[in-house]
């Protein structure tokens, strides 16, 4: 109660100043509920109701207009956030709502007044951000594509972000294979169709998406691996003999092929063939695949040397592999039954030519000098002289 010249008694009573609730979102609108009487003398009084909203700072972000009215007043404001021009340094920011009064008796008399007669301090807050992908594979093959969504969503009361941006990223080996913005529609999604050839590398990638400096949200990072190997290859043996005889030759038919998308046969490809037993390495050489993707092997036994009647052999058929393309080992087993080695029989074939020869030389020789002795003995009909 003021004392002053008017024949009116200045007066002012607050009965009501409440806000709906004391936290909030930056999205959200601050309802404002009060009620007062004020009475004074317009004619040389000046009085009014004023709402202010402060920051932690004491600056002033909001104000309604004068409520200069005398009698009771019943007034309510709504106050949208987003406008209040808050800098959110922190993800909360704390708001002071004031109810002001203001008196001036324009005769001097009484002075003037300015005071707050209520306060209300809420906390604006900035939404959690979630996200969910859909279709995401975690392991892809060189030369797959994958389609996959990522859906926004806020967790403080599941609605989508709508219209939002964010960074999306591919990284791998510290270096940024690709990035661009991409905003969201109206169910929070933004949908990619990633190549393993134009956006990823071999081995281990990450996909980030990145929400950053937003009025409404807080700032996130969300990021998945994805690990991209290379393509498997495939055999199917088509011609093999597992058990031999004598001096066949090991004959071997193979289709090497791999999937990319489709099949596709693995073309003009070395492939190392090495055959080897249980102790030693008996021969080792290359073949390659033709343009269907198909090898034949054909390799003589002549070229081992072992002792025994019947021996286990193994045989492994390398490929070893590309940029893109798996190592590919096949091993198979065979053996080779009463085979005597080339060098041997060769050897024997020899020893016995030679002393066939001798045979043959010892043979004719011996039939000469019989001949001979034979033809000595021998003497014409008129160079006998008998004797009576």
């Amino acid at each position: 109660m003021l004392i002053t010249k008017s024949a009116k008694s200045f007066s002012f009573d607050v009965f009501v100043f409440t806000s709906d609730k004391d936290i909030y979102y930056n999205n959200e609108n601050i309802n404002i509920n009060a009620s007062w009487e004020l009475i004074y003398d317009p004619s040389h009084e000046i009085s009014y109701f004023q709402v202010q909203v402060f920051d932690i700072f004491d600056n002033i972000l909001w104000n309604s207009s004068e409520h200069h009215e005398i009698g009771y007043s019943e007034k309510n404001w709504t106050i949208n956030i987003e406008f209040l021009n808050i800098s959110f340094s922190n993800y909360t920011n704390t708001l002071f709502i004031k109810l002001y009064h203001f008196y001036k008796d324009q005769n001097g008399a009484g002075g003037s007044v300015n005071a707050f007669r209520g306060i209300i301090i809420v906390n604006v807050l900035k939404r959690n951000v979630m996200c969910q992908l859909i279709g995401l594979k975690s392991v892809l093959k060189y030369g797959d594509y994958n389609f996959f969504t990522a859906k926004f969503y806020s967790t403080d009361n599941n609605s989508y972000l709508v219209n939002e941006t964010f960074l999306f990223e591919i990284i791998s080996n510290k270096k940024i294979l690709y990035q661009n913005n991409f905003t969201t529609n109206e169910s929070g999604e933004i949908s990619f169709n990633i190549s393993t050839i134009s956006h990823l590398n071999l081995g281990e990638n990450t996909i980030i998406f990145n929400i950053r400096n937003n009025m409404i949200y807080k700032n996130a990072t969300f990021s998945y691996e994805i690990l991209v190997e290379k393509l498997a290859i495939f055999v199917e043996i088509l011609r093999f003999d597992k058990n031999l005889e004598n001096d066949h030759l090991i004959t071997i038919k193979l289709y090497f092929y791999f999937f990319n998308q489709s099949i596709k046969p693995l073309k003009n490809q070395i492939l190392k063939t090495i055959i080897y037993n249980d102790l030693s390495l008996e021969y080792e050489d290359e073949f390659k695949t033709n343009q269907s993707g198909y090898v034949d092997i054909e390799i003589s036994p002549n070229n081992f040397r072992f002792k025994e009647n019947e021996k286990k052999f193994y045989v492994d058929i390398v490929f070893n592999g590309t940029k893109y393309l798996e190592n590919k080992t096949i091993t198979l087993n065979f053996k080779i039954q009463n085979f005597l080695s080339q060098g041997v029989f060769n050897l024997f074939f020899t020893t016995n030519i030679f002393l066939f020869s001798i045979l043959i030389i010892l043979f004719t020789s011996i039939c000469m000098k019989v001949n001979i002795r034979k033809r000595t003995k021998f003497k014409l009909i008129r160079d006998l002289t008998f004797k009576f």
